[in-house]
């Protein structure tokens, strides 16, 4: 017969507040790290949803699918206000634009909506918190706009948020008046730039577009008042006028490369 030794029953008592430390410690910390990184998905605070931009000092704009997670723009308020836009016409978002050019659409939008009445410092940026081009910095749009030095912006007028030249800048993005056989013959947006470009910027002769566009990826950027009143209403709307009708037949991700490419020199920029 099998005689087993029995512990002191005051060694377990021991262990246990312990073993309840330690799973309490990993639950809280878990659900930090999802409210924290995940934002989980709750309505938006309707209060927050301004209409005006009038008193504003910075401002963050986005465009947002109903598949995208835009809450942890809210966590910025009150330093940052943000204005989200829905393009799937969300119910609680104030902001609705139609469909067309991911970025491009509410970022114009934005622009021509508050022309007269623009925030200091407005930060473009998408709508998902985690974003693959952050990675010098930190994967995450709140982290890298808290650590954005606002002094930068101010003296350079124009800030892209991502920190490595390439994809886009190595050195050159687009050879508008030398498109590859290849890019002639699919009919790729390549191949269409420079008429693409001198539309955009209202340039009577196509000759005058630049040979070489450089830009470095991936639409997030930072602009000033200032910079932004550099041009006139008139260019934006009529920016935006492409978008909606005048980019047709191309698809949204084209539209929105396009842009993707051309935003530095939008805000005054050389174009590489």
């Amino acid at each position: 017969m099998f005689v087993g030794v029995r512990r002191p029953a005051g060694r377990h008592r021991k262990f246990k507040p312990l073993a309840c430390a330690l799973v309490l410690g990993t639950f809280l910390t878990m659900t930090y790290y999802l409210i924290l990184r995940l934002r989980i998905s709750v309505p938006p605070p309707t209060a927050l949803v301004k209409p005006d931009a009038s008193g504003v000092r910075l401002a963050i704009v986005m465009g947002k699918t109903k598949g995208e997670n835009a809450n942890w723009a809210y966590s910025m308020f009150p330093e940052w206000t943000p204005f989200i836009y829905s393009v799937d016409d969300e119910p609680g978002y104030g902001l609705k634009v139609t469909n067309r050019g991911r970025e491009s659409m509410p970022y114009l939008t934005f622009i021509i909506d508050h022309y007269h009445s623009l925030p200091d410092i407005v930060a473009f940026v998408h709508a998902n918190n985690r974003q693959w081009h952050n990675q010098d910095i930190g994967y995450y749009n709140d982290y890298v706009l808290r650590r954005l030095r606002l002094e930068t912006v101010r003296e350079r007028g124009y800030v892209n948020l991502r920190c490595r030249n390439s994809p886009g800048c190595e050195p050159s993005s687009v050879l508008p008046h030398n498109p590859s056989l290849v890019e002639v013959e699919l009919n790729d947006t390549r191949s269409r730039f420079a008429n693409i470009y001198a539309h955009l910027f209202e340039i009577d002769d196509v000759k005058e577009v630049p040979h070489v566009v450089g830009s470095v990826c991936c639409a997030q950027f930072v602009v000033t008042r200032e910079r932004i009143l550099q041009r006139p209403l008139s260019d934006y709307e009529r920016m935006r006028s492409w978008v909606l009708s005048g980019s047709r037949p191309m698809n949204d991700y084209d539209v929105g490369w396009v842009f993707e490419k051309l935003w530095h020199v939008i805000f005054g920029k050389p174009p590489v």
